[in-house]
């Protein structure tokens, strides 16, 4: 990795990031488009103690910091007690592996913890679950907004919606603003996001200063975009941004691992031959639009952000069926049968690599610099 130039997108977790890039000979450019922010005592206070009135059925941990930010004023105010009480009588799922371990810290075990890390999988799981009347408190990412977690009104449950920490735009976006145009200028090699707040804001950035058009072609020309997960690449390719790097599971370690393959395998950049459009679940290849089943998309996506890594199939089920991945592997290679047959032509892209699974290879652009 020794030069490789890094545009790291995060605040929250840039020091461990940018820290262990440089560790390996990175040069990072920190630009930070999103930071948390942990809503203020009185608020969580607020919002523990409208929990622990509402003695809900499920609880939902979205995040670690929100859990442990629960924690720390349950504890300043007296009632850790009572908050460790709700969450064990409760049955707790966890959307993420840092919110299953702060509630592990708690002494509460989860019944379940999303494979996939995405409120989607958590919903589903619910639904599946879920009696009429039963309430359900879900830590949300912003007021207002129940996103996924629609489906369980709609199916007759009561959900409560509770904001520990929201995601902003920095005080400061002067980082950023520069990051931006040494993006659009080619002098980094790779743009990270670490969460679909930070690849959205710096679409929003890059338009705020006119340069969204640039920033997008050099993104798909001269600069590699790293997405830490599914829901960050679908950001970015929602905005026209394909992804050309995405680690096995959204770990920084593992992000990390991925920028030094990549790095080791020449920094080639992927000819576009398709793009993905997860907003649609479909794939636009010559110009022509395929609509795809959601876990066509699913083993598709997890494939093309990956160029030239071979995928197991355990991570292919997971990404297209999330809890109800399938431990049959012809399920998984019965889909890309029937990707390689939607795809035409393109469809030869998808090798197989046997022992492993599959590997998506796309003809390449050459370097990134």
């Amino acid at each position: 990795m020794e030069g490789l130039r890094v545009g790291v997108t995060s605040a929250g977790e840039a020091r461990e990031l940018s820290g262990a890039l440089e560790r390996r000979g990175a040069v990072v450019t920190w630009g930070p488009t999103v930071e948390g922010r942990v809503a203020t005592g009185r608020d969580l206070l607020a919002q523990i103690d409208r929990l622990l009135a509402a003695e809900p059925s499920w609880v939902v941990a979205s995040t670690g910091v929100g859990v442990r930010a629960w924690a720390e004023v349950a504890e300043r105010h007296g009632r850790l007690h009572l908050l460790e009480a709700t969450l064990r009588r409760a049955r707790v799922v966890a959307r993420r592996s840092k919110a299953l371990g702060a509630l592990r810290w708690l002494g509460v075990d989860p019944v379940f913890v999303s494979a996939q890390e995405t409120d989607e999988d958590v919903a589903t799981w619910l639904r599946q679950r879920l009696l009429p009347g039963d309430r359900v408190a879900v830590q949300v990412r912003g007021a207002g907004s129940l996103g996924a977690y629609q489906r369980l009104v709609d199916a007759g449950g009561e959900v409560l919606p509770l904001v520990p920490c929201t995601s902003v735009p920095p005080a400061d976006l002067r980082p950023a603003r520069e990051l931006v145009r040494r993006a659009c200028a080619g002098v980094v090699d790779v743009v990270v996001c670490t969460s679909p707040s930070a690849a959205g804001n710096l679409m929003r950035i890059a338009a705020d200063i006119g340069v969204e058009g640039a920033l997008v072609t050099a993104l798909g020309e001269r600069v590699a975009a790293a997405a830490v997960g599914m829901m960050t690449a679908a950001s970015l390719e929602n905005a026209g941004v394909p992804v050309a790097i995405m680690p096995p599971r959204p770990r920084t370690g593992e992000l990390v691992g991925a920028l030094g393959g990549w790095a080791a395998s020449g920094r080639q950049l992927p000819v576009p031959a398709v793009r993905l459009d997860p907003a649609g679940r479909a794939v636009i290849a010559d110009g022509c639009r395929v609509e795809l089943g959601h876990r066509e998309f699913g083993v598709l996506a997890a494939l093309v952000r990956r160029p030239h890594v071979a995928c197991r199939l355990d991570l292919l089920a997971v990404e297209a069926w999330g809890h109800r991945a399938p431990d049959n592997p012809r399920l998984i290679k019965h889909q890309v049968g029937r990707l390689r047959r939607k795809l035409g032509c393109h469809g030869r892209s998808i090798e197989t690599v046997r022992g492993v699974g599959y590997r998506y290879a796309p003809p390449s652009a050459g370097g990134s610099g």
